[in-house]
Parts: C-alpha cells; sequence; structure tokens
C-alpha cells in the first residue's frame, strides 16, 4: 500500500512538473521582448477581442514570431503626473473628482504613483496598491498645492521617467498619465523623451487642458534657477546629478523663461510613445484613459541571434489582412522603437538571423498608396485638363508651323518677332488626321509664298 502510495504521488509530482513545463515562463535572463499594442476602431474605441493570429510583428525587417500574448492579465504601474502650476487648479479638480470611478478599473495588484511639477518635480505618493491611498493622495495635491509658479513640461517628463524606471515593476506594464496645459517656459526635446521612454518601456498618455493659461501670459522673473534636491525621488537630483539629460550641463535650467510660454509637445511624445491624448474635461477622460492603460496587448518574441546589447531596434505592428477587412478603420497605437537589455550578450562570429524577411510592410505600402494620391491631386490643374502642346506622330512627321502657332498669327519668316504675349499653353493631345492635313497644308503655302517672293 505505501509503495502504491509513493508511485501516485510521484506520478503526481511529474504531471505537475510536465505542467510547469508546458506554461509559459519569462524569466530576465530570457532574450524575450515585449511589445504592448492598443486597437480601437473609427470611433476611437479599444477593440478587445483579438488573438495573437490577428497581428503580424516585424522587427528590423524581419518577421518575428509571436512567443505569447496576453489582453489585460498584466499589472500595471501607472504614474499621475500633475502639473501644478498657474491655473491648473480646476482641471486636476476633475481629476479628483473622477478618480474614484476612474480607479475601479484598475484590477487587483495594479498600483498607482503620484507625483507633482512646475519648474521642478516631487513625489506625492509612491507606488500603492490601496485605491484609498491614491484618492488621499489626490485631494492632499489640491489641498496643499499653491498653484503658483512656471512649468517645465521637459524636465517633469525626464523625472517621472526616471523615478518610473527605478520603482516599477519589471513584470509590469508601465504608464505615465500626465495631466497638464501643455504650455512650458524652458527646454524642450521631444526626441530625448520618446528615446527615455522606450528605454524605460514606459506609455506616456495626456489628459490636457488646452485653455487653462492662455489669458495668463506666463509668470514674471525667467532666468536660470538653481534647483535643491528634492525628497522622495530616489536619488533625482534636481537641476543637477543623475543622468545630464539637460544640455549644458551644471544646473542650470537653458534659456530662462522671461514669462513667456510655447507648447510642450506632450500630445506628439505620447503618440510616438504608443500611447494617446484626451481632454481632461471630457466625461470620464480619466476613466478611458485607464482603461486603455489595461486594454493593451502584450505580444512577446524572441530577440534575433544578431541583437547586440543595449542597441535601438524598430518594431511594426499590425492587423493581418484577412483582420484589416474585418475592422478596415481599425488604428494601432504602439511604441516603434525598443532597446535591448544592456546585459544581453555580444552576438557570436558568424551569428545569422533566419527569420524572412519583409521588405515593406502593409503601414508602409498604405503610407506610400496616400503619399502618391496625394502627389497625383496637387498635379492635377483645375478642370480636370492637362496642360501642354499637341503631339505630332514621329513616325510620320509633319513639317510646318503647328496651328497654335498661326492661332496667334505667326509664321516662320514672317518677318520681326512680335513681342512676347502670355497665352495659355494649349492642351497637350494626340495630333489628329485633321491636324496633320492642316499642318501639311499650311507648309506647302509658306513653301509657295517663299518661291514667289524669289521670283520676283
Amino acid at each position: 500500500m505505501r509503495s502504491l502510495t509513493a508511485a501516485v504521488l510521484l506520478a503526481s509530482l511529474a504531471m505537475g512538473a510536465r505542467a510547469q513545463d508546458d506554461a509559459p515562463v519569462f524569466r530576465s535572463n530570457v532574450r524575450l521582448v515585449r511589445v504592448d499594442a492598443q486597437v480601437v476602431d473609427g470611433s476611437n474605441r479599444a477593440i478587445t477581442v483579438l488573438q495573437a493570429g490577428d497581428f503580424r510583428l516585424i522587427e528590423n525587417g524581419r518577421k518575428r514570431q509571436i512567443k505569447n500574448f496576453l489582453a489585460e492579465d498584466m499589472p500595471v504601474d501607472v504614474l499621475l503626473l500633475l502639473d501644478v502650476s498657474g491655473s491648473m487648479r480646476p482641471n486636476l479638480e476633475l481629476v479628483e473628482r473622477a478618480s474614484s470611478e476612474a480607479l475601479r478599473v484598475l484590477a487587483s495588484g495594479d498600483r498607482v504613483a503620484i507625483m507633482t511639477f512646475t519648474r521642478g518635480t516631487r513625489v506625492r505618493l509612491p507606488f500603492r496598491e490601496n485605491k484609498q491611498e491614491v484618492r488621499r493622495a489626490l485631494s492632499d495635491v489640491i489641498g496643499r498645492e499653491r498653484f503658483i509658479g512656471g512649468t517645465d513640461i521637459y524636465r517633469g517628463l525626464m523625472d517621472a521617467i526616471e523615478y518610473v524606471e527605478k520603482n516599477a515593476r519589471q513584470e509590469a506594464r508601465r504608464a505615465i498619465v500626465i495631466v497638464t496645459d501643455d504650455q512650458t517656459e524652458l527646454h524642450r526635446d521631444d526626441d530625448a523623451v520618446v528615446a527615455s521612454l522606450a528605454e524605460a518601456d514606459t506609455v506616456l498618455s495626456a489628459l490636457l487642458a488646452p485653455n487653462a493659461m492662455r489669458s495668463m501670459g506666463g509668470n514674471p522673473g525667467g532666468g536660470g534657477v538653481r534647483m535643491p534636491r528634492l525628497p522622495g525621488l530616489g536619488g533625482i537630483i534636481i537641476g543637477g546629478g543623475g543622468r545630464n539629460r539637460y544640455p549644458g550641463g551644471g544646473g542650470q535650467y537653458p534659456g530662462g523663461g522671461a514669462g513667456r510660454t510655447a507648447p510642450g509637445g506632450t500630445p506628439e511624445v505620447a503618440e510616438a510613445s504608443g500611447g494617446d491624448s484626451m481632454n481632461v474635461g471630457a466625461a470620464y477622460a480619466f476613466r478611458e484613459t485607464l482603461e486603455r492603460i489595461r486594454q493593451r496587448y502584450a505580444l512577446h518574441f524572441n530577440l534575433p541571434p544578431t541583437a547586440w546589447p543595449s542597441e535601438m531596434r524598430r518594431v511594426t505592428v499590425e492587423l493581418t489582412e484577412q483582420t484589416r477587412r474585418r475592422y478596415p478603420d481599425a488604428q494601432l497605437r504602439y511604441r516603434r522603437t525598443y532597446r535591448t537589455p544592456a546585459g544581453l550578450p555580444a552576438p557570436p562570429p558568424g551569428a545569422a538571423d533566419e527569420e524572412e524577411v519583409i521588405s515593406q510592410s502593409a503601414e508602409e505600402q498604405e503610407a506610400e498608396k496616400r503619399a502618391a494620391e496625394t502627389v497625383t491631386v496637387e498635379r492635377a490643374p483645375a478642370g480636370g485638363q492637362r496642360q501642354g502642346r499637341v503631339v505630332l506622330d514621329e513616325t510620320e512627321r509633319v513639317r510646318g508651323p503647328l496651328p497654335a502657332l498661326r492661332e496667334r498669327g505667326a509664321s516662320p519668316g514672317s518677318g520681326p518677332a512680335a513681342p512676347a504675349v502670355e497665352t495659355p499653353k494649349p492642351a497637350w493631345r494626340t495630333a489628329t488626321e485633321a491636324d496633320k492635313a492642316e499642318a501639311e497644308q499650311a507648309g506647302q503655302e509658306a513653301s509657295k509664298g517663299a518661291g514667289a517672293k524669289k521670283k520676283r
């Protein structure tokens, strides 16, 4: 009996081990890359019923097999980045009032952190799973912030990215939701922000208040300001230290400010990162933003054997032809670059990439088609007629003046040339038999006239 029990136990353990082997396990040392993609229809509603077979993934010009596919099963770490400058208070009050309903879309295990910014940044709440803590922290921001001072969106985004990179979970989907009027006084570098988002594997979404500060004209003062080290940033030094992401070095803001503001480029950066932008005053904007972060598809593929450490590589995600027919107005949002891990071993000598080469993605083909259609429309003159001159059949070349010359009262050898007069060019067309006969007759008459003149 004991031997039978032991045999059953060993068999159960073996079956469990095989079941674990069959399940996808993702470890940090596996050459695996994740791409998050959102799919929306023509009304900007998320399409959430797709499967792995509905997608095609191209990496550095080669088709990659999707090794694992997840939809909404991943935990998320979301950093709320709040602009507390100028007249942003009423816009943040909208977010605070909507937070109770919006946070319901987050699942168990999802976390939220809160950071505020003007010309500097400050963490108001580290990553927390407790939704009550998040709501209290939002209320504290509204009650305690003074809502004065200038704005540096570039610095706010860079510090937020660095905080997420250091404190978000490796296995979680990472996102920054910025609430701002998109007006900045100081330095702007969209490329640097997009590259940093790619390196931190983070998506940016924006809740925009476009009219918040248009009538205020910025803040007085300006000039270079040295900002202190602020608590709670995990080693981030505002105004110096850490990564030298600010041109010129040191702790000075480049350019000053002088009270003038300009667009901060937030919508463009959000789109480039695979995120989107919404009006903070729109109904359910906060809730829909969090829903879209959760409603992303996670596509995993293996790094090719030719990939180098810390290499920036390109990604294209598109729907298959059959799926595009089912959803003809579908749009995909995803980050188009990623950086390979710094600890990745260098490829061995002779390493080759055997995956299928894709010369042109469906997205590129569609863009090329639209560009060609645009050029055709721009070149087409009004009225649909092509401009030019009559083209004669070169196999039966007709000598003599063209009918267009006679219409202007000119003929070869008829005396001094009249002053040039701007006349519309006749239409391009192939010469008819009547044109040829008319031209031939005109040539004969010109020859007869020249002969009679010589006789006289």
